[in-house]
């Protein structure tokens, strides 16, 4: 059985004036201490973990938030007796999330879900504070959205029935299901936190118009963005964890061990203006989303979950293409059959269906085009530009960049 109710919110209390959070898992440690520590008497005041700027004296701020913290833990007068928990009546188990219907008013809302290992499950959005209550592990109802729901694991991990089986995603994982994609959450006895963006499906077409598509690897999550729409499917990313090594054509690889960061920072950033709404909101809001999608493009490892067999290939051709992008210098056949598990002449397969080339052709495609950036971008010699392209023999990468290119590389940085 599950027990529900909406509890009294008070937004000065979490996000009141003159206190901020660096990223969403500050946010997140302090609703935890805030309301889920209370019940074994560790409930704590509020307080960011970066000094504050406020010169309001500290006894004031302490006393006038012990008033507000006093006034959650003191239960509304009523005419009947008081139950512990103030949940008057027990309700029907929650269908999806239970602020789904009066969260999208919008084109965006955000969701933030706090899980205890003792069933306690609060659920906080700009609408206000959800308690809910049962035993585990507990597996919600099948259902669907009327909105693009991307959802983004801080602390523990979260399970989710999805195409039929039960999927496990752990701590920095993010995952994207369309209005199609039916599925389940799956509660397990563990603490853990989610955060939800939910996109109303017109609002992020004209978002993913509105970007400028760089490359395949933007075009490709975009088409899978697009997919989604006429299939069971969903993308799963996951952050890649590379360090730098030679010389790199691309900023990803360098920024890559940054992604965990700056995705707490930029979710942090979208979870305030949601809740706050000041003017300009809707801009910053639509800025942060872009920035979010670029990061998931250039620093996520993407997965696109689907029975359709094109698909499946053209995830494999994405994961394909990345891993000879970011290790255009050394890569080769027999290590594309250790990494991906298939055999090698499948690449090929793949390549000449979709690409027009083979392996050689499209790996040497990829090193010349990294040659001519470096070419055009650094004063590095090109014996050095040769090598950290896959070339030793300097002679020979001459002759095939001119033969590709039409021009000496010389030629081609005068």
């Amino acid at each position: 059985m599950m027990y529900t109710n909406n509890q009294d919110f008070q937004p000065e209390l979490l996000w009141g004036e003159r206190q901020f959070f660096l990223n969403i898992e500050e946010r997140t440690r302090a609703y935890r201490r805030l309301y889920m520590e209370r019940e074994t008497g560790q409930r704590r005041q509020l307080q960011p973990e970066v000094p504050e700027v406020s010169k309001e004296p500290e006894t004031v701020r302490k006393s006038e938030v012990s008033k507000k913290s006093e006034a959650l833990k003191k239960p509304e007068a009523s005419k009947g007796p008081e139950t512990p928990t103030e949940l008057k009546a027990p309700h029907a188990p929650i269908e999806g999330h239970s602020t789904e219907s009066r969260m999208m008013e919008g084109d965006f809302a955000t969701l933030l879900c706090l899980y205890g290992s003792t069933g306690e499950e609060h659920s906080i959005s700009r609408q206000g504070r959800h308690l809910s209550r049962g035993m585990l592990p507990r597996q919600g109802r099948y259902h669907k959205h009327q909105y693009i729901e991307l959802f983004y694991v801080i602390e523990g991990s979260f399970e989710q029935i999805l195409l039929g089986e039960k999927r496990h995603f752990s701590q920095g994982e993010v995952v994207i299901t369309d209005q199609n994609c039916e599925h389940a959450d799956y509660i397990n006895k563990e603490d853990a936190a989610v955060l939800f963006l939910w996109l109303k499906p017109a609002f992020l077409d004209e978002l993913l118009r509105s970007y400028e598509e760089r490359d395949d690897l933007h075009r490709f999550l975009f088409h899978a963005l697009d997919r989604q729409k006429r299939e069971q499917s969903f993308l799963e990313l996951k952050a890649e964890n590379r360090t730098e090594s030679g010389v790199s054509y691309r900023t990803e690889s360098r920024q890559s061990h940054k992604a965990p960061e700056e995705m707490g920072a930029l979710l942090e950033q979208l979870a305030t203006e949601d809740y706050g709404r000041c003017p300009g909101a809707e801009e910053i809001i639509r800025g942060c989303l872009i920035r979010l999608f670029h990061l998931l493009c250039t620093s996520y490892a993407l997965q696109l979950h689907s029975s359709d067999q094109e698909s499946k290939e053209k995830v494999l051709l994405y994961e394909l293409e990345r891993y000879i992008r970011l290790h255009a210098a050394e890569v080769t056949a027999a290590g594309l059959e250790e990494s991906f598990h298939y055999h090698r002449n499948y690449y090929n397969l793949l390549l000449r269906k979709y690409k027009g080339k083979s392996f050689r052709e499209y790996v040497q495609e990829i090193r010349i085009r990294q040659a001519k950036e470096l070419l055009l971008t650094t004063r590095l010699p090109l014996k050095q530009i040769a090598a950290s392209v896959g070339y030793e023999n300097t002679s020979f990468f001459y002759h095939l960049f001119e033969r590709v290119e039409g021009v000496s590389p010389g030629e081609l940085r005068k």
